[in-house]
């Protein structure tokens, strides 16, 4: 997506003409228009593409992910052909997966530790 480049010869006090307004606002709608789409409607702002977002995003009241395939993805520190993938299967009701308040690693059926899991740390 080009840089938005907007040309114009306004000063403060100087009268706006309809047609100085018509070919600035061309070029905010050819930049916003491109890829991505940009839109918005009262406080919902809609991006359609790819958003690429190189520094923190911080969220105050959380995130939404819909569609056919929600998924996060976790690149790591080197681009390559190796992620790690969160995949939510579609709901039946409503459901909430808290994790806990400390640090350790999550253990998933099959990877080995479970089995040291169940017979040294938990129950022992």
């Amino acid at each position: 997506m080009a840089a938005l480049s907007v040309t114009n010869s306004f000063s403060a006090g100087t009268s706006i003409v309809a047609s100085q307004m018509n070919a600035n606002f061309t070029d905010v709608v050819s930049w916003a228009t491109g890829t991505p789409f940009l839109s918005a409607s009262g406080s919902l702002t809609t991006v359609q593409g790819t958003l690429s977002v190189s520094e923190l995003a911080t969220f105050a009241a959380g995130i939404k992910i819909d569609g056919s395939n929600p998924v996060i993805t976790f690149e790591g520190s080197s681009a390559d052909a190796h992620e790690t993938l969160l995949h939510v299967t579609n709901a039946t009701a409503d459901r909430t997966i808290t994790l806990p308040d400390a640090t350790g690693t999550v253990s998933l059926q099959g990877d080995g530790n479970a089995n040291d899991i169940l017979s040294n740390t938990v129950f022992n």
